[in-house]
């Protein structure tokens, strides 16, 4: 089922389409679309199994040294705050034969998002997050209107067996309301950039997500756009 908000009630009230009524749309018709309508949409199980497995099967690859704290800011403006956000990152390599399944996938949503909505993405980037327990990232944007290059960000989650109760919620802060997500595997959550604030609630287990967004190209002469 996908999230989605009701145009007919200002409330925050969140509708579910059945797995019956999706089968005329493809997944990635189904991100696009609710993306387009209302700048956010959450697909349980959204993604593939093969790319979550290929992602599970990475990450177990992954030793805990590779993993380095989060900072606030991009570039020179960097720095590691502990009052905004405790987890640990490690940056995907797109280009590691492992990850094909990954970068395959992410790519398709690239190209589909860009022939249905125009967006003009033109390459994208991606970390896996680890929050231990009592970790959290307080309310922020992941770019700032007019400023940035990240246009439409993706969540995905590798924590199978999520329960009520573990925390770590994602919770997207709409117009309409708080959407709170739970961490649970292969849940997607696509929303755009500039427009969601949004935060994650401390967990109270491990938990591991794969963070990523899909960006325009800044380049401009003498300034060769960074990937991050």
């Amino acid at each position: 089922m996908v999230y989605i908000r009701s145009p007919l009630r200002e409330s925050t009230i969140l509708q579910t389409l059945t797995s019956a009524e999706l089968q005329p749309r493809t997944e990635l018709e189904t991100l696009a679309t609710a993306l387009e309508q209302q700048g956010y949409v959450v697909l349980p199980e959204g993604l593939p199994v093969d790319v979550a497995g290929t992602l599970m099967a990475y990450l177990e690859q992954v030793d805990d040294g590779a993993f380095h704290s989060a900072t606030v800011g991009r570039g020179d403006d960097q720095q590691r705050n502990r009052f905004v956000r405790r987890d640990a990152i490690h940056w995907l390599d797109e280009h590691h034969p492992a990850l094909a399944p990954w970068r395959e996938w992410t790519e398709s949503l690239r190209v589909h998002l860009n022939q249905r909505l125009f967006l003009g993405l033109f390459s994208f980037e991606s970390q896996l997050a680890h929050y231990r327990p009592g970790d959290f990232y307080r309310t922020h944007l992941d770019a700032f209107r007019g400023e940035a290059n990240r246009v439409v960000s993706l969540v995905t989650y590798l924590n199978p067996d999520w329960q009520d109760g573990d925390g770590g919620e994602l919770v997207l802060h709409t117009d309409f309301g708080a959407v709170h997500v739970p961490p649970a595997y292969r849940t997607v959550a696509l929303f755009l950039s500039e427009e969601m604030p949004h935060e994650v609630l401390p967990a109270r287990r491990d938990r591991f997500s794969v963070a990523g967004w899909f960006r325009l190209n800044s380049t401009v002469p003498g300034r060769v756009d960074p990937p991050r």
